[in-house]
């Protein structure tokens, strides 16, 4: 019985030993940037338009993309309780992967803020991808607006000849 409880002592002092005295709910091992470019969709840096402290939603304009970004404008979606929230006009480096459709930034990403993109450490990244201007709704506008000009055109041709008969 006596040889019972020493090992079961020896158990427990081994135990705070072995384990870590520190343990962290929402601890991450935040990958290096050269290594987290092949676990992301996307790597890009953003200067901040808007960000909303509610939504955790960002509004980025991007000004250099190396991975999944080829558009000038992107918003980033960050978890609503731990995510981040942005100043206007901060420039962040951001690694995202498509959820839903949606760019979302996962907890541990190794999301850095205040950055420069002409820093020569993002050569790492490799060639920056060429970045695609928005045109948004302006085509779709365009054509719904010239058709509705044309139809409105032929209605007063008509009601002009019917009313010179």
């Amino acid at each position: 019985m006596r040889s019972y409880k020493k090992t079961t002592l020896i158990i427990l002092l081994l135990a705070f030993l072995v384990f870590p005295s520190k343990i962290y709910a929402l601890d991450c091992a935040i990958p290096e940037p050269l290594q987290a470019i092949h676990d992301y969709e996307a790597v890009f840096i953003g200067k901040v338009i808007s960000s909303s402290d509610l939504t955790k939603n960002t509004k980025l304009e991007v000004v250099q993309s190396w991975k999944g970004v080829n558009t000038m404008e992107v918003k980033i979606y960050e978890d609503n309780v731990w995510g981040n929230t942005y100043k206007a006009g901060d420039k962040i480096l951001v690694f995202a992967n498509k959820e839903f459709g949606f760019w979302k930034v996962p907890l541990c990403a190794p999301i850095q803020q205040n950055v420069d993109e002409t820093n020569e450490e993002w050569d790492v990244f490799g060639e920056p991808v060429t970045l695609k201007h928005s045109t948004g709704l302006l085509p779709l506008y365009l054509a719904v607006m010239t058709f509705f000009l044309y139809l409105l055109n032929n209605y007063f041709k008509k009601r002009k000849k019917s009313g010179s008969d």
